[in-house]
Formats: C-alpha cells, sequence, structure tokens
C-alpha cells in the first residue's frame, strides 16, 4: 500500500476508537463499542486470498501452461452489521449515521478494526470505499432490528498497521567502504571497515512484503540505496544540492524533487524497486559526499515504511 500521510493520519485518529476487540470504525462510524445500537454480525473478506492476477502463458503444441508470477488483486469485504432501536426515533437516528458513513462515491478511507486472529490481532486498516449497501425492510426492520449489508472495495489487498514507522541514517565516515569520498585526497588512503552509520534496519513486523517510502537529501551526487543481503538498489544518476530532496514511492515507482517535481530519468539502469519482506531488512546509503563538514553533516536517507498482512 501507498503511504498516504491523510490516510493513515485519519487511521491514527480512529485507533482509539476501536481499542477493545470486535470493533471497527468507518468515516467516524464506530461499530461494536458497548452499549451501542450497531455490531457486527460477521465480517467477510479479511481472511480470505484476494484476487489473482496471473501472467501464465499457454504452451504452444502440447498440453499445459507456462506459470508465470501471481500478483495480488483488490480485496473486497463486506460487513454485515445489526442497527438496534428501542424506538422508531432511535433506529432513525442510527441507520442515518450507518448511511452517512458509508454514502457511496466517495474517495478511500481507512476501515480501522481490532479483531482477534487478524493481522497479529492488533489495531489493523485497509483503505476502503462503499460499492453496495443494503438494508432490507422487512419483519425484523418493523420490530427494531435493521440488517445492514456493505459491501467495501479495496483497491490495495494489504491489511497494514496504522503506524507509520520512520528511521533515518547518513552517508558513512568518508574513509569507510562505500562511504563516498572529498578532495583533497591524503595519501596514504585508508579503507576502513563499513561503520554503523549509513545503514538503516526495517522491521515488517507483518506476513506480507511491504513497500517503502525513501527521503534522500543532499548535499550528494549519485546517492545509492543498497538491500545488503540481496545487492540489489536504487542509483540516482542525479547531484542533489543542500536544501533538496527526492521522494522515492517504491509502491507508486514515483521520484519526485523537493516532493513535487517528477524526475522519472534519475533511476540509474539495472535498478530494482526495493521492498521490505517479512521480517528485517538492512539498507545501506551510499554515494559522494559533497559537504566538507565532518560525517554526519549534510546528507542523509530516511526510509519510512508500515507493517502489512494479507
Amino acid at each position: 500500500m501507498q503511504i498516504v500521510p491523510e490516510l493513515f493520519s485519519a487511521a491514527q485518529a480512529a485507533a482509539a476508537d476501536v481499542a477493545d476487540e470486535w470493533t471497527a470504525e468507518y468515516r467516524g462510524l464506530v461499530i461494536g463499542a458497548p452499549d451501542s445500537p450497531l455490531s457486527l454480525a460477521a465480517v467477510d473478506g479479511l481472511l480470505d486470498v484476494p484476487g489473482m492476477r496471473t501472467s501464465d502463458r499457454a504452451t504452444l503444441s502440447r498440453h499445459g501452461e507456462v506459470s508465470g508470477s501471481d500478483y495480488l488483486g483488490s480485496r473486497t469485504v463486506t460487513l454485515t452489521i445489526e442497527v438496534y432501536g428501542r424506538e422508531r426515533a432511535e433506529l432513525a437516528a442510527a441507520l442515518d449515521a450507518v448511511t452517512a458513513a458509508f454514502a457511496p462515491a466517495q474517495p478511500d478511507a481507512p476501515l480501522v478494526f481490532r479483531f482477534p486472529g487478524i493481522a497479529g490481532g492488533g489495531i489493523r486498516f485497509v483503505a476502503a470505499r462503499v460499492r453496495k449497501r443494503t438494508i432490507p425492510v422487512n419483519v425484523e426492520y418493523a420490530h427494531g432490528l435493521a440488517m445492514v449489508t456493505v459491501e467495501l472495495y479495496c483497491s490495495s489487498p494489504l491489511i497494514v498497521d496504522p503506524v507509520i514507522r520512520s528511521v533515518s541514517t547518513t552517508l558513512p565516515v568518508p574513509d569507510a567502504s562505500g562511504g563516498g569520498i572529498r578532495a583533497p585526497f591524503r595519501f596514504p588512503i585508508k579503507f576502513g571497515v563499513p561503520s554503523e552509520r549509513g545503514i538503516i534496519r526495517v522491521v515488517n513486523d507483518g506476513t506480507f512484503t511491504t513497500y517503502p517510502r525513501f527521503i534522500v537529501r543532499g548535499p550528494v551526487e549519485t546517492p545509492q540505496i543498497v538491500n545488503l543481503a540481496t545487492a540489489e538498489r536504487l542509483t540516482f544518476n542525479y547531484l542533489l544540492l543542500a536544501g533538496e530532496w527526492l521522494d522515492v514511492d517504491t509502491y507508486t515507482h514515483e521520484v519526485l524533487l523537493n516532493s513535487t517535481a517528477p524526475r522519472f530519468t534519475t533511476a540509474g539502469t539495472g535498478n530494482t524497486w526495493l521492498t521490505c519482506p517479512p521480517g528485517m531488512t538492512e539498507f545501506a546509503f551510499q554515494g559522494s559526499r559533497l559537504d566538507p563538514g565532518p560525517a554526519g553533516d549534510g546528507a542523509s536517507l530516511t526510509c519510512e515504511w508500515s507493517s502489512a498482512w494479507v
């Protein structure tokens, strides 16, 4: 899932309302709170495998197919909500709140929930929008019980932690491996052992790959982000001056200068859009230092991410 600050901020604000298990929140509507007229009767789609997109190819002149890569499609979550009303006015007010929150033709909003056994049992959310809502008017309705079924479309199938984690580092010391060089040269040139500076550790507590956002700040020339375990890297053939930065979104494959100006050609050849599988991933920050100050001044790399489940 793309890290959209407004979406995550809304999810974090709703987290206080779903501290108890078996509760959910959508657009300010809390479902399942004690003494609430709204309770969850069923939730479908959170533990199911989302739709799949495959790249299988038919074999020529023989049986079978050639299997290709599989990619997750969208997720559909269906909520069945029981709405109670001891009086007609109470039922009408509760239904008004439900229909207002689950109004169609609205942009994505976080469905925040806490259900045992789902995504570690913590407070999680999916980005969702309403695609269908049914409220039958029947005998139960006449006696103060309305059964509301809401179908939510999630373009991203990932279930994520609303907390955005962040870690930063600077370039290594000038004489460390991969730390870059600066003039004037002084002989003998020392090649020291790599230090902890220049390395960031990303911990994904989930069960599925998450897509980090990187922010590279200057001054630095040809900055690189390297996965230390796989040697996969992102190299940017670009000169970042002091006060400039590159905003790198590995989910949308966007690179923005100062978070506004697209820089589609900055990525170097042989690059890989870096991801973070479950567990810990180590990234190294490399490049040629431009600042004359001591190590740690100037250029920096920040990584933001959220744990993800499917």
